[in-house]
């Protein structure tokens, strides 16, 4: 498998140039004309907002085709002369939104292209100052994502960490909770990265809430590959793997190219071949060496697939050391040095410290492996110099070790003799301890056998003794639904037969409301019978059931009314058993919220949906009607809704509900057994 390896990575190196130089040959033409376009326009237009903006559309194309093909080296004083000139009549104008943008381009220039990172922070900071000044909340956040990625860079995350507050400072201001998501999912990164999982967890859980009331699927997939990060640093591979290949889900099913509400541009083959290497990482640290380099070749076919002459820097140098540590653990150590040192390469043109370390880290252990001591001590000690100073005595510890090796074999030799000796003086004295142990651990062995024997035979009785129960609480319920749909609920049917053929006969006479009463009545408790039959019924106790249950009710009680429906159920229902108490806790406050949508709502509309989420049932009811109502303190009020928390809270569940855009009401219920993943 390690030539196969081999032979594949030698095909991906010796076709990747060709198709780059290919695809920037026609990124080099295309950017050309749109550049020409820019500069026609900028040449017929007046000195106003509208030539600011062209000089800013036509500083990034500059920049696109910097990075497409760096043989126009002139294109980066382009990038410049643009941003300045933006700048320029911006200033010119007071117009403050052009001072923000070309600001932050002349940042960008420093970033990319001089790689100057300090002199990009600062214009950053210069771009944030004038947003806050002028209160430009687009522009502010704008900011705050330049400076975020520079402090990443340089692994700067106290700074990092104050950034990110402020944005979801502001952000709670506007009560905007797409940027309250993305700061959540910014402010768990961070915490990730200080290796601080319990703080992590909690932020990305927000971040995976909100993305799941806001609907953008995008958002969704990248919470999920956030929890992945979290469980990975928790060595929770399972669960790793599970929220990884639920985002791939996402991922394939998207566009080519989709845009998410928050006018990101998104690349589907991008997020795939992003996802592709996460899992390989996963597979990695599990010690699945071969399903990781599977992955991680299959992450790298992705990106030439793209036929992009530049792909992400920062991620393409984290998956070149990704591969290169997998063929160090499958022992490949020629391809493991190759792409380590292309990741070492890359990272230092883009001087982000978390991958340069992480590549140092990679070759010292390719190198002491081959017994290449001198380099490896080398590496070694570049890798100390980045390394977190909680670590820094293993670091050097792990240092002396390479030391010692490359100074003398012979010196190795020697400890290894010393160390002989001392052994042989141990098992003396473990010698002369054996027997007593042994004897020890077989009467605590023949101890701990017989409590065992006796625990696992008593547990057995009381099993046997709880089904027994079970068993005979199922018969009886079976008994008292059969009785009650038999006996009343014939008996039921067979008076409502009578008094509509009372009815009939009376047709034309006299009025008799009471008549009609008794019949209104009587349809009522049919209903209600049926109802009460379907909930004893044990055959019913399943996910399932409850489902049609429910669809079954909301058409027959919306059917008549004018209001606008919709209703959303899995199309396919796992087999997961319910407790006959509680599927009617959740049928009946579904039942009084959707009776409440009629009665109280004044709504045109009403919406149902059903989902499965991890091993947990999640039921909303939304319309757009009046909402709920809240007394003089702004506090909701109502004894239905104090009702259905009662039942929802006897059934170990969650009932939440709110105000937006009318009312919306949230049911959630524990599934036992069932994990959807």
């Amino acid at each position: 498998m390690n030539l196969r390896a081999c032979f594949l990575c030698l095909c991906f190196l010796i076709i990747s140039p060709e198709s780059f130089s290919q695809s920037s040959k026609t990124y080099t033409s295309i950017f050309s004309k749109r550049i020409d376009q820019f500069e026609k326009e900028i040449s017929e237009c007046k000195e106003d907002t509208n030539k600011v903006l062209l000089y800013i559309k036509l500083s990034e194309e500059n920049y696109s085709l910097f990075s497409a093909d760096t043989v126009f080296k002139k294109q980066g004083i382009e990038v410049l002369a643009a941003a300045q000139k933006a700048w320029a009549v911006s200033d010119k104008l007071k117009y403050a939104h052009g001072l923000v943008l070309s600001t932050i381009r002349l940042g960008a220039y420093s970033e990319g292209i001089k790689k100057d990172y300090t002199n990009a922070i600062s214009y950053y900071k210069k771009a944030v100052k004038i947003a806050e000044e002028h209160r430009l909340y687009a522009d502010l956040n704008l900011g705050y994502g330049s400076i975020l990625n520079m402090y990443y860079y340089a692994g700067d995350y106290p700074n990092a960490m104050g950034i990110a507050q402020k944005g979801i400072a502001v952000a709670e201001q506007q009560n905007d909770k797409e940027m309250l998501a993305h700061y959540d999912n910014q402010l768990g990164f961070i915490y990730l990265k200080q290796e601080k999982p319990t703080e992590a967890i909690k932020y990305y859980r927000q971040y995976l809430k909100l993305a799941i009331q806001t609907g953008d699927r995008m958002t969704l997939a990248d919470a999920d590959n956030c929890m992945a990060d979290v469980y990975l640093l928790e060595k929770d591979y399972e669960t790793t793997l599970r929220y990884l290949f639920t985002a791939l889900d996402i991922y394939k099913k998207m566009g080519d190219i989709e845009t998410t509400k928050r006018k990101t541009v998104i690349n589907k083959t991008d997020r795939i071949s992003y996802t592709l290497f996460k899992i390989s990482t996963a597979y990695k640290l599990q010690g699945r060496y071969q399903l990781s380099l599977k992955y991680a070749l299959n992450g790298l076919n992705y990106i030439e697939a793209l036929k992009k002459p530049v792909y992400n820097q920062y991620d393409l140098a984290g998956y070149y050391i990704n591969i290169g540590e997998v063929y160090l653990a499958l022992t490949n150590y020629t391809p493991a040095t190759h792409f380590l040192n292309k990741g070492l390469a890359l990272s230092r043109v883009i001087k982000h410290q978390e991958d340069i370390r992480d590549a140092y880290d990679g070759l010292s252990r390719v190198y002491e492996l081959q017994k290449r001591y001198d380099s490896a001590y080398h590496y070694q000690r570049l890798y100390a110099v980045l390394k977190d100073s909680i670590i820094n005595e293993k670091t050097s510890r792990s240092i002396e070790q390479i030391r010692s090796s490359f100074e003398s074999d012979k010196k190795d030799k020697e400890i290894a003799l010393l160390k002989q000796q001392q052994r042989l003086k141990q098992t003396e004295a473990e010698n002369r301890t054996l027997l007593l142990n042994i004897v020890i651990g077989f009467f605590t062995l023949l101890a701990i056998i017989s409590y065992l024997i006796a625990y696992i035979r008593n547990n057995k009785k009381k099993q046997r003794a709880a089904y027994e129960r079970q068993l005979a609480v199922q018969t009886e319920r079976q008994r008292i639904s059969s009785d009650m749909h038999d006996d009343i609920g014939t008996g039921l049917s067979t008076m409502l037969i009578y008094v509509n053929l009372l009815k009939a006969r009376l047709n034309g006479s006299l009025a008799y409301p009471e008549i009609d009463r008794v019949a209104s009545l009587g349809d009522g408790l049919v209903t209600q019978m049926k109802e009460i039959v379907w909930s004893l019924n044990p055959e019913n106790d399943s996910l399932e059931s409850l489902l049609v249950f429910i669809r079954q009710y909301f058409v027959q009680l919306f059917d008549p009314l004018p209001h606008q429906t919709n209703i959303f159920i899995p199309s396919t229902i796992p087999p997961v058993p319910l407790k006959g108490a509680a599927r009617r806790s959740v049928y009946l406050t579904i039942k009084e919220a959707l009776n409440n949508v009629i009665k109280h709502a004044n709504a045109t509309s009403v919406e149902l949906s059903v989902q499965l989420s991890g091993n947990k049932l999640i039921v909303m009811i939304k319309d757009n009607g009046i909402g709920f109502p809240v007394n003089s303190e702004g506090k909701f009020f109502s004894n239905g809704l104090r009702n259905m928390q009662r039942r929802m809270k006897q059934a170990e569940g969650k009932f939440e509900f709110f105000n937006e855009g009318g009312a919306s009401v949230r049911i959630e219920l524990q599934l036992d057994g069932y994990t959807n993943g």
